[in-house]
């Protein structure tokens, strides 16, 4: 038998309060692509703050989740709710920020790997991406950041995508409605980027997680 580490046991069993959280981030994952705060769990299920954030520490403590202090969007599922095995872990290539007019897969450009859920790349090719600057602050994506993306040439409106528009990569909300195509940043602060016709526009692929710079170090 396998020595118990010092310190808190490892609980393998959850609450059914525990699993209703833990069922209801894993949903909201597939959905949305990204974490949801502490808030949009509470409504969601219809319960209060801080009984999701008790809900969240202890699933934290007995290795069901993880996450970044500080971050609103940090949360990592370890183990889902019906799996009682910790989550396997798979490499992905870690990209830097990427200059202007410089090919995003380029071997200077590949900091490492990153291990990530397996859950989280269920199928195709993905890639990590560190993010500059502030323009998805409101989506709880900040610089230093690193989003996590699955390399697909298409994506529907409103998704989180890596785009190269004119040579020059970058992280924005796709919205394309009635013939009208523009790279939405997420801070009130910044302006819609209005693709034209003139435009070279390519789709890199689709964010489906975010991880907090601290998760990554």
């Amino acid at each position: 038998m396998a020595k118990r580490s010092r310190g808190r046991p490892i609980v393998e069993t959850l609450t059914p309060s525990q699993k209703r959280v833990l069922q209801a981030l894993e949903e909201h994952i597939a959905s949305n692509g990204m974490t949801p705060t502490f808030r949009e769990l509470a409504e969601q299920l219809g319960q209060g703050a801080a009984s999701i954030s008790k809900a969240i520490t202890r699933l934290e403590r007995n290795g069901y989740v993880g996450r970044t202090a500080g971050k609103s969007r940090s949360l990592t599922v370890l183990r889902s709710a019906s799996d009682s095995e910790p989550a396997s872990l798979v490499p992905i290539p870690l990209l830097g920020s990427v200059p202007a007019g410089t090919p995003l897969f380029t071997p200077e450009n590949q900091l490492g790997e990153l291990l990530v859920e397996s859950a989280t790349i269920r199928s195709g090719k993905h890639f990590a991406l560190k993010v500059s600057g502030t323009s998805m602050i409101d989506a709880g994506i900040n610089s230093g950041d690193v989003v996590i993306v699955r390399q697909q040439p298409l994506a529907e409106h409103r998704d989180i995508v890596v785009a190269l528009l004119n040579d020059e990569a970058t992280v924005k909300r796709l919205h394309h409605r009635s013939g009208e195509i523009m790279l939405v940043p997420e801070n009130k602060k910044l302006r819609p980027i209005e693709v034209g016709p003139e435009d070279d526009l390519r789709i890199v692929g689709k964010v489906v997680a975010v991880r907090g710079l601290a998760a990554v170090k």
